[in-house]
């Protein structure tokens, strides 16, 4: 295992301004496994909160999460000192899950059975904001928190993803496309057909319930 979120913090941790990222990085080059370390515990919350858009098993996302781990470790030698660490690490991640969408699709159809960490916090940031839309308010929060919850579960996974770059991370346009590999135009759109389809989402939702109101009525 190359890194663990649950391993003891080396002392100093979590005072890690740009020049001591820097520091990191450069001792991280030279092979310093516990500067390395230090540098994941930085990020490690975002990196498993774009693998948790995918998927939605606690342990495939551990697992994936040591993969981008992996990749980080072996490729930081190859790291532009000066350049910027989050967005390079974030392309590792969405590359890694993209390669693992592929590999299981030529295997079998995904399987969502738990809710995944990533996906957690998407909807801790809907409901915060006021999800859902005006004009379908609910109730409560727990309520809301559901409600988003069914509707990410049946989002793409490449939906769920531009939405948590977008309101876990709060990255503009030109990071999401930075991320994707895509240009800003195709990020705006892949943004505006991920909402759209959040929408239709809540619509389905909203239909079914009235419908299951409905019978219910009607058999009583």
């Amino acid at each position: 295992m190359i890194y663990s979120r649950h391993s003891p913090e080396p002392p100093g941790a979590g005072n890690e301004g740009p020049g001591e990222e820097a520091r990191l990085i450069r001792e991280a080059q030279q092979g310093d496994q516990r500067s390395f370390e230090a540098l994941l515990r930085l990020y490690d919350r975002h990196v498993f909160a774009i693998i948790g858009s995918f998927l939605r098993r606690k342990q495939d996302a551990e697992d994936l999460a040591q993969d981008v781990f992996l990749k980080a470790y072996l490729a930081i030698g190859r790291f532009r000192p000066g350049a910027p660490f989050a967005p390079w690490l974030r392309r590792i991640t969405v590359n890694t899950c993209y390669d693992y969408l592929r590999k299981i699709r030529s295997h079998a159809e995904v399987t969502f059975t738990d809710l995944g960490e990533g996906e957690g916090d998407v909807m801790h940031r809907l409901v915060e904001q006021g999800f859902p839309a005006p004009g379908h308010e609910v109730d409560d929060q727990v309520a809301a928190r559901d409600l988003a919850e069914r509707i990410l579960a049946g989002l793409a996974p490449k939906d769920r993803l531009v939405i948590t770059l977008r309101e876990v991370h709060g990255l503009e346009i030109a990071e999401i496309a930075d991320a994707l590999g895509c240009t800003r135009a195709a990020a705006k759109v892949r943004l505006w057909r991920a909402r759209r389809a959040m929408q239709a989402r809540l619509q389905g939702l909203i239909r079914q319930e009235e419908e299951t109101a409905e019978r219910a009525r009607r058999d009583r």
